[in-house]
């Protein structure tokens, strides 16, 4: 599990695959995010960085409590409407 300090921001990378493990672009990528107590914090589209290569920033709070974990959801819908959902974790230190 990645760990970030306090204010820092979090690098969050989604990889797409096809049903033949080949990295594919999908018709969308959404991230939510959650804090410690399941509050969604952040939501919104990734960014490509490649084929089936994708990444969210979310930029945790100055306030944010050490030992705290977020999870992050990524939503992939694919050109078939083929949904894909991959969760991760990363704490505060």
């Amino acid at each position: 599990m990645r760990e970030y300090d306090a204010g820092e921001t979090a690098y969050i990378e989604i990889e797409t695959r096809d049903k033949y493990d080949i990295l594919e672009d999908p018709s969308s990528v959404t991230v939510d995010i959650f804090d410690t107590d399941g509050v969604k914090v952040s939501t919104g589209s990734a960014t490509r960085e490649g084929t089936g290569n994708y990444f969210y920033t979310y930029t945790i709070p100055a306030t944010a409590v050490s030992g705290g974990t977020y999870t992050t959801k990524a939503t992939v819908i694919n050109s078939s409407d083929f949904v894909t959902i991959k969760r991760a974790r990363f704490r505060v230190r």
